[in-house]
Protein backbone atom coordinates (compact mmCIF):
# COMPACT_ATOMS: atom_id res chain seq x y z
CA UNK A 1 0.00 0.00 0.00
CA UNK A 2 1.49 3.50 -1.27
CA UNK A 3 1.01 4.93 2.23
CA UNK A 4 3.26 2.37 4.46
CA UNK A 5 5.41 2.04 1.73
CA UNK A 6 6.12 5.81 1.51
CA UNK A 7 6.39 6.14 5.29
CA UNK A 8 8.78 3.22 5.98
CA UNK A 9 10.65 4.32 2.92
CA UNK A 10 10.76 7.92 4.46
CA UNK A 11 12.34 6.40 7.57
CA UNK A 12 15.14 4.44 5.46
CA UNK A 13 15.88 7.61 4.33
CA UNK A 14 15.81 9.85 7.11
CA UNK A 15 18.07 7.60 8.67
CA UNK A 16 20.57 7.40 5.88
CA UNK A 17 21.08 11.18 5.73
CA UNK A 18 22.25 11.25 9.65
CA UNK A 19 25.30 13.36 9.09
CA UNK A 20 23.27 15.84 7.61
CA UNK A 21 20.89 16.18 10.75
CA UNK A 22 24.13 16.08 12.68
CA UNK A 23 25.39 19.30 10.67
CA UNK A 24 21.77 20.31 11.13
CA UNK A 25 22.23 20.31 15.20
CA UNK A 26 25.50 21.76 15.56
CA UNK A 27 24.79 24.60 13.37
CA UNK A 28 21.51 24.95 15.68
CA UNK A 29 23.51 24.72 18.52
CA UNK A 30 25.76 27.05 17.62
CA UNK A 31 23.04 29.62 16.89
CA UNK A 32 21.64 29.14 20.28
CA UNK A 33 24.90 29.60 21.65
CA UNK A 34 25.04 32.92 20.23
CA UNK A 35 22.09 34.51 22.34
CA UNK A 36 22.51 32.04 25.78
CA UNK A 37 26.17 32.66 25.87
CA UNK A 38 25.61 36.22 26.23
CA UNK A 39 22.68 35.98 28.40
CA UNK A 40 24.55 33.56 31.39
CA UNK A 41 27.47 35.87 30.97
CA UNK A 42 25.06 38.38 32.70
CA UNK A 43 23.23 36.25 34.61
CA UNK A 44 26.29 35.40 36.24
CA UNK A 45 27.54 39.01 36.26
CA UNK A 46 24.60 39.44 38.41
CA UNK A 47 24.36 36.53 40.95
CA UNK A 48 27.33 34.67 40.35
CA UNK A 49 26.87 31.06 38.57
CA UNK A 50 27.08 29.35 41.79
CA UNK A 51 24.00 31.04 43.40
CA UNK A 52 22.28 30.34 40.04
CA UNK A 53 22.51 26.25 40.22
CA UNK A 54 21.71 26.74 43.72
CA UNK A 55 18.80 29.04 43.79
CA UNK A 56 16.96 26.94 40.56
CA UNK A 57 17.98 23.39 41.67
CA UNK A 58 14.42 23.10 42.94
CA UNK A 59 13.04 24.92 40.53
CA UNK A 60 11.83 28.85 39.86
CA UNK A 61 13.21 31.06 42.08
CA UNK A 62 11.77 34.42 42.76
CA UNK A 63 14.58 35.69 44.86
CA UNK A 64 16.47 35.15 41.70
CA UNK A 65 14.34 37.78 39.13
CA UNK A 66 14.67 40.06 42.50
CA UNK A 67 18.24 39.96 42.74
CA UNK A 68 18.76 41.47 39.33
CA UNK A 69 17.37 44.77 40.56
CA UNK A 70 17.61 47.31 38.22
CA UNK A 71 19.96 45.10 36.27
CA UNK A 72 17.21 42.98 34.93
CA UNK A 73 15.55 45.51 32.35
CA UNK A 74 19.14 45.77 30.50
CA UNK A 75 19.01 41.91 30.27
CA UNK A 76 15.81 41.41 28.99
CA UNK A 77 16.19 44.09 26.58
CA UNK A 78 19.52 42.75 24.88
CA UNK A 79 17.59 39.01 25.49
CA UNK A 80 14.31 40.44 23.44
CA UNK A 81 17.04 42.12 20.89
CA UNK A 82 18.93 38.61 20.37
CA UNK A 83 15.68 36.67 20.46
CA UNK A 84 14.31 37.82 17.26
CA UNK A 85 17.54 38.14 15.83
CA UNK A 86 18.23 34.26 16.29
CA UNK A 87 14.21 33.71 15.17
CA UNK A 88 15.09 35.70 12.00
CA UNK A 89 18.46 33.04 11.51
CA UNK A 90 16.76 30.10 12.27
CA UNK A 91 14.05 30.93 9.27
CA UNK A 92 16.78 31.14 6.99
CA UNK A 93 18.52 28.48 7.79
CA UNK A 94 15.64 26.19 8.31
CA UNK A 95 15.40 27.21 4.89
CA UNK A 96 18.79 26.39 3.44
CA UNK A 97 19.08 22.96 5.41
CA UNK A 98 15.73 21.86 4.16
CA UNK A 99 17.43 22.35 0.89
CA UNK A 100 20.00 20.09 1.86
CA UNK A 101 18.18 17.64 3.37
CA UNK A 102 15.01 17.44 0.19
CA UNK A 103 18.52 17.10 -2.37
CA UNK A 104 19.69 14.14 -0.20
CA UNK A 105 16.55 11.87 0.22
CA UNK A 106 14.99 12.06 -3.11
CA UNK A 107 15.72 8.75 -5.12
CA UNK A 108 15.84 5.35 -2.90
CA UNK A 109 19.62 4.66 -3.85
CA UNK A 110 20.77 7.88 -3.35
CA UNK A 111 23.54 7.89 -1.16
CA UNK A 112 24.60 11.07 1.46
CA UNK A 113 27.09 13.51 0.53
CA UNK A 114 28.65 16.60 1.95
CA UNK A 115 28.44 18.80 -1.66
CA UNK A 116 25.34 17.18 -2.40
CA UNK A 117 23.56 18.69 0.60
CA UNK A 118 25.23 21.73 0.82
CA UNK A 119 24.80 22.25 -3.07
CA UNK A 120 20.97 21.46 -2.63
CA UNK A 121 20.67 24.02 0.39
CA UNK A 122 22.71 26.75 -1.83
CA UNK A 123 20.83 25.96 -5.37
CA UNK A 124 17.63 25.88 -3.81
CA UNK A 125 17.02 28.64 -0.74
CA UNK A 126 15.95 31.29 -2.65
CA UNK A 127 13.16 29.18 -4.06
CA UNK A 128 12.43 27.30 -0.79
CA UNK A 129 12.50 30.55 0.57
CA UNK A 130 9.58 31.99 -2.04
CA UNK A 131 7.87 28.78 -1.11
CA UNK A 132 8.06 28.70 2.85
CA UNK A 133 6.90 32.69 2.95
CA UNK A 134 4.01 31.82 0.47
CA UNK A 135 2.63 29.12 2.49
CA UNK A 136 3.27 30.57 5.55
CA UNK A 137 1.18 33.89 4.10
CA UNK A 138 -1.54 31.25 3.16
CA UNK A 139 -1.78 29.25 6.54
CA UNK A 140 -1.60 32.86 8.56
CA UNK A 141 -4.62 33.87 6.13
CA UNK A 142 -6.63 30.81 6.72
CA UNK A 143 -5.72 30.85 10.64
CA UNK A 144 -7.62 34.12 10.05
CA UNK A 145 -10.34 32.92 8.42
CA UNK A 146 -11.37 30.07 9.84
CA UNK A 147 -10.30 30.94 13.50
CA UNK A 148 -11.12 34.81 13.65
CA UNK A 149 -13.84 35.43 12.04
CA UNK A 150 -16.11 33.11 13.36
CA UNK A 151 -15.07 34.35 16.99
CA UNK A 152 -15.87 38.19 15.88
CA UNK A 153 -19.17 36.98 14.77
CA UNK A 154 -19.36 34.67 17.66
CA UNK A 155 -18.49 36.96 20.54
CA UNK A 156 -20.47 40.07 18.76
CA UNK A 157 -23.52 37.83 18.52
CA UNK A 158 -26.44 38.27 21.49
CA UNK A 159 -25.54 34.27 22.35
CA UNK A 160 -22.53 34.91 24.38
CA UNK A 161 -23.94 34.15 27.70
CA UNK A 162 -25.03 31.06 26.39
CA UNK A 163 -21.13 30.28 26.10
CA UNK A 164 -21.52 30.61 22.20
CA UNK A 165 -18.04 31.49 22.15
CA UNK A 166 -16.46 29.13 23.87
CA UNK A 167 -18.09 25.65 21.50
CA UNK A 168 -17.37 28.00 18.41
CA UNK A 169 -13.56 28.11 19.68
CA UNK A 170 -13.40 24.46 19.75
CA UNK A 171 -14.67 23.68 16.71
CA UNK A 172 -12.65 26.21 14.58
CA UNK A 173 -9.56 25.19 15.97
CA UNK A 174 -10.32 21.33 15.22
CA UNK A 175 -10.97 22.67 11.67
CA UNK A 176 -8.30 24.56 11.19
CA UNK A 177 -6.25 21.66 12.75
CA UNK A 178 -7.58 19.20 9.68
CA UNK A 179 -6.62 21.67 7.09
CA UNK A 180 -3.54 22.48 8.34
CA UNK A 181 -1.76 18.86 7.21
CA UNK A 182 -3.05 20.02 3.28
CA UNK A 183 -1.03 23.14 3.33
CA UNK A 184 1.86 21.23 5.39
CA UNK A 185 1.54 18.81 2.11
CA UNK A 186 1.65 21.32 -0.26
CA UNK A 187 4.94 23.13 0.50
CA UNK A 188 6.67 19.56 0.81
CA UNK A 189 5.36 18.54 -2.08
CA UNK A 190 6.50 21.35 -3.92
CA UNK A 191 10.14 21.17 -2.33
CA UNK A 192 10.17 17.80 -3.49
CA UNK A 193 9.65 18.61 -7.03
CA UNK A 194 11.97 21.58 -6.65
CA UNK A 195 15.11 19.10 -5.51
CA UNK A 196 14.13 17.24 -8.66
CA UNK A 197 13.69 19.96 -11.07
CA UNK A 198 16.87 21.06 -12.62
CA UNK A 199 15.65 25.12 -12.91
CA UNK A 200 14.73 27.04 -10.22
CA UNK A 201 10.84 27.30 -10.56
CA UNK A 202 9.55 28.08 -7.04
CA UNK A 203 5.87 29.18 -8.18
CA UNK A 204 5.10 26.09 -10.67
CA UNK A 205 6.55 24.27 -7.88
CA UNK A 206 4.27 25.21 -5.55
CA UNK A 207 1.47 24.86 -8.51
CA UNK A 208 2.84 21.10 -8.59
CA UNK A 209 2.49 20.69 -4.70
CA UNK A 210 -0.98 21.58 -5.21
CA UNK A 211 -1.80 18.91 -7.66
CA UNK A 212 0.15 16.31 -6.25
CA UNK A 213 -1.68 17.17 -2.69
CA UNK A 214 -5.17 16.56 -4.51
CA UNK A 215 -4.53 14.45 -6.67
CA UNK A 216 -3.58 12.02 -4.25
CA UNK A 217 -5.26 14.08 -1.67
CA UNK A 218 -6.52 10.37 0.78
CA UNK A 219 -2.98 8.95 0.46
CA UNK A 220 -0.84 11.69 1.52
CA UNK A 221 -3.12 13.33 3.97
CA UNK A 222 -2.94 9.70 5.54
CA UNK A 223 0.88 9.93 5.34
CA UNK A 224 1.31 13.57 6.39
CA UNK A 225 -1.26 12.84 9.70
CA UNK A 226 0.67 9.91 10.94
CA UNK A 227 4.12 11.16 10.81
CA UNK A 228 2.40 14.92 12.51
CA UNK A 229 0.53 12.60 15.20
CA UNK A 230 3.81 11.30 16.05
CA UNK A 231 5.83 14.13 16.01
CA UNK A 232 2.63 15.93 18.43
CA UNK A 233 3.08 12.69 20.79
CA UNK A 234 6.73 12.96 20.99
CA UNK A 235 6.72 16.51 22.20
CA UNK A 236 4.30 15.99 24.69
CA UNK A 237 6.39 12.99 25.83
CA UNK A 238 9.28 15.72 25.90
CA UNK A 239 7.12 18.13 27.88
CA UNK A 240 6.49 16.15 30.21
CA UNK A 241 9.93 14.87 30.79
CA UNK A 242 11.65 18.20 31.19
CA UNK A 243 8.82 19.21 33.60
CA UNK A 244 9.93 16.30 35.83
CA UNK A 245 13.64 16.72 35.51
CA UNK A 246 15.27 19.33 38.28
CA UNK A 247 18.94 19.63 38.12
CA UNK A 248 20.85 19.78 41.73
CA UNK A 249 24.42 20.28 40.51
CA UNK A 250 26.59 21.71 37.74
CA UNK A 251 26.75 17.58 36.68
CA UNK A 252 22.72 17.54 36.49
CA UNK A 253 22.80 20.68 34.40
CA UNK A 254 25.10 18.95 31.99
CA UNK A 255 23.39 15.59 31.95
CA UNK A 256 20.62 17.90 31.30
CA UNK A 257 21.93 19.61 28.51
CA UNK A 258 22.88 16.09 27.16
CA UNK A 259 19.46 14.95 27.12
CA UNK A 260 17.66 18.09 25.19
CA UNK A 261 20.27 17.51 22.50
CA UNK A 262 19.77 14.03 22.43
CA UNK A 263 15.97 15.16 22.03
CA UNK A 264 16.45 18.03 19.24
CA UNK A 265 18.37 15.25 17.21
CA UNK A 266 15.32 12.73 17.20
CA UNK A 267 13.09 15.70 16.48
CA UNK A 268 14.78 17.01 13.51
CA UNK A 269 15.19 13.12 12.50
CA UNK A 270 10.94 13.17 12.32
CA UNK A 271 10.93 16.39 10.53
CA UNK A 272 13.10 14.70 7.85
CA UNK A 273 10.65 11.44 7.73
CA UNK A 274 7.98 13.43 7.08
CA UNK A 275 10.17 14.84 4.13
CA UNK A 276 11.47 11.36 3.02
CA UNK A 277 7.50 9.89 3.03
CA UNK A 278 6.20 13.09 1.65
CA UNK A 279 9.44 12.94 -1.32
CA UNK A 280 8.74 9.03 -1.30
CA UNK A 281 5.06 9.14 -1.87
CA UNK A 282 5.72 11.82 -5.11
CA UNK A 283 7.88 9.14 -6.78
CA UNK A 284 5.39 6.90 -6.19
CA UNK A 285 2.71 9.20 -8.04
CA UNK A 286 5.06 9.84 -11.00
CA UNK A 287 5.66 5.82 -11.56
CA UNK A 288 1.97 5.20 -11.90
CA UNK A 289 1.35 7.40 -14.00
CA UNK A 290 4.27 6.46 -15.95
CA UNK A 291 2.61 3.28 -16.29
CA UNK A 292 -0.67 4.68 -17.74
CA UNK A 293 -0.40 4.09 -21.58
CA UNK A 294 0.31 7.49 -23.72
CA UNK A 295 1.54 9.21 -21.27
CA UNK A 296 5.13 10.81 -22.00
CA UNK A 297 6.73 11.89 -18.65
CA UNK A 298 10.21 13.39 -19.73
CA UNK A 299 10.83 17.01 -21.93
CA UNK A 300 13.14 17.13 -24.88
CA UNK A 301 16.12 17.39 -22.97
CA UNK A 302 15.21 14.26 -21.35
CA UNK A 303 13.94 15.65 -18.25
CA UNK A 304 11.36 14.00 -16.21
CA UNK A 305 7.65 15.80 -15.96
CA UNK A 306 6.71 15.93 -13.02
Amino acid sequence: MNIFKALISGATRSVRVWKGILIIWFSTLLLVSLLALPMRAGMNSVLGSSMITEKLAKGINIDVLTDFGSNISTILSSFSIGFFLMLFFALLMNVFFAGGLFNTIKGKENKFSSSGFFGGAGANFWSYLVITVLICLIIISLGIIIIGVPLMIAKSSALENEGVPSKVTKIVIVIFILVLPIFLLVADYARAWQASSSKSACFKAIGNGFRQTFRHFFSSYAVMAVVLIIQVLYTGAVLIIMAGIKPGSKGGLFLLFLLTQLMFIIKILLRTWRYGSVTSLMEQNIHLKAAVPGVNLTTPDGKERF
